[in-house]
């Protein structure tokens, strides 16, 4: 049975580089300044956090069924807010970038992701399908159409330093510090992206809270400065950005990690320090099901087996790289635990229920006749090389994005007929006064 020692309220995923006798160790993780920003906060915070996953580990651990309901899959509204500094355009991604990050989340949540085939064998026992999809809000908390993307043009700065500044970078959450406001926090998945590193090398690649209305988290316990949802640094988000940051293999599963972080689930480890100060067996997640291992990996090491599991019909695993909840390259991430599933959906459903009530997915059933989902279509798609646009609606503008989220047609006026340069992924944007389509296409 593997033991629960601690968990910190704000998750943390740092590429900060340590040189200890000549041998450089990569640590993802600023836990340590976590608790002790934390604890700064709210002085019972160390005591307190020993409680915080006891209810939720009891259900995984007996195997509850009661939110697994299976057939059942949890749609979850989310909206981006994009906040990007004036000085630096590529920070206001574009929307197929955005549009990626999505596909990224669903493909990661459904087990539908490509890459399952390079799961080891042996894991094959204990991994699960969360069967949570993830989809941009079609309306706003003022009952407003959206398409679940906030642009906020920005000259502020969030964060910097050697250590993560929270004061600094919980600015993007708020209109008048230069970022911008949540949209209501139990309705909606907020999803925040720019530059949370000043400039700077990026350390911090993301933050994310879990739920602040768990039963067992005394109040106060999640720091006021954080509202509740997820910050992206802008170049370590989505597979498809063409400014991604060099340096640290990252294709999309920041978002994945810290989403998961946002439903319940905790790092495979919580030895945070690079295994400086020794091998840590008991620190981890507190899942039967999780191999245990004695510090957060680092790279894609598959020989690895740094501690003896007793996981309940199976006996001892390897160390566990390809979690996404590890801090091992994205690259070689592919799978979620049953034990974590279980923690994720039954926190959904007990504490961020109001998800699932949402109106951010009340998407209109009927479609306008002159709207340009009705009017407008686009064929033959897979194409091999030219694209035909029928349109009842003149009215429209035409953008043409490669798979890298560039434009590669500003403002397609033959709307008619499309011209595609190579094989490849595109994404055609249609924009109205009233409302934006876009369609994926694939030229073969």
């Amino acid at each position: 049975m593997k033991i629960f020692i601690k968990l910190f309220s704000v998750f943390y995923l740092v590429g900060s580089f340590i040189t200890i006798q000549a041998q450089q160790i990569s640590d993802h993780c600023g836990f340590n300044h976590a608790m002790e920003y934390q604890n700064s906060l709210n002085p019972n915070y160390k005591e307190q956090a020993n409680n915080i996953y006891r209810n939720h580990l009891e259900n995984a651990n007996s195997n509850n069924e009661n939110q697994k309901k299976a057939g059942v899959t949890y749609t979850i509204p989310v909206v981006f807010h994009v906040v990007w500094n004036s000085a630096v355009p590529a920070q206001n991604l574009a929307d197929s970038v955005l549009f990626e990050q999505i596909n990224v989340l669903n493909e990661d949540y459904s087990r539908t992701n490509a890459d399952t085939s390079n799961l080891r064998p042996a894991f094959l026992p204990i991994v699960g399908t969360a069967d949570i999809q993830f989809q941009l809000a079609c309306k706003d908390p003022s009952g407003n159409p959206t398409n679940g993307i906030v642009r906020v043009q920005t000259d502020s700065s969030f964060g910097g330093g050697a250590l993560p500044d929270m004061a600094s970078i919980s600015k993007i959450q708020y209109t008048s510090q230069g970022g911008s406001d949540a949209w209501n926090t139990a309705e909606y998945l907020n999803i925040w992206v720019g530059d949370i590193n000043s400039g700077n090398d990026p350390s911090l690649l993301g933050i994310a809270t879990p739920p602040a209305g768990l039963p067992n988290w005394p109040a106060g316990s999640i720091p006021a400065e954080l509202t509740d949802g997820a910050i992206i640094q802008y170049n370590a988000f989505s597979r498809n950005n063409p400014n991604l940051i060099t340096g640290i293999p990252v294709n999309g599963r920041t978002v994945t990690h810290e989403v998961g972080h946002y439903l319940g689930v905790r790092h495979c480890a919580e030895n945070t320090f690079g295994g400086l100060l020794g091998s840590i067996c008991g620190d981890d997640d507190g899942l039967n099901d999780t191999p245990n291992c004695d510090q957060s990996a680092q790279g894609c090491d598959v020989s690895r087996n740094s501690c003896t599991d007793t996981i309940p019909g199976i006996g001892d695993l390897p160390d566990m790289v390809e979690n996404y909840m590890d801090y091992s390259d994205q690259t070689c991430q592919n799978s979620f635990t049953q034990g974590q599933v279980s923690i994720m959906r039954d926190v959904i459903v007990n504490n961020r229920a109001g998800l699932l009530t949402s109106t951010g997915l009340d998407c209109p059933t009927s479609i306008e006749e002159n709207s340009l989902a009705n009017s407008i279509s686009v064929y033959p798609n897979p194409s091999s090389g030219f694209v035909n646009i029928k349109s009842d609606n003149a009215n429209f503008k035409l953008t043409v994005y490669n798979n890298l989220g560039q434009e590669i047609i500003p403002n397609f006026l033959s709307k008619t007929q499309l011209q595609l340069p190579s094989k490849g992924i595109y994404f055609l944007k249609f924009s109205s006064e009233k409302e934006t389509l876009v369609k994926k296409i694939v030229n073969q």
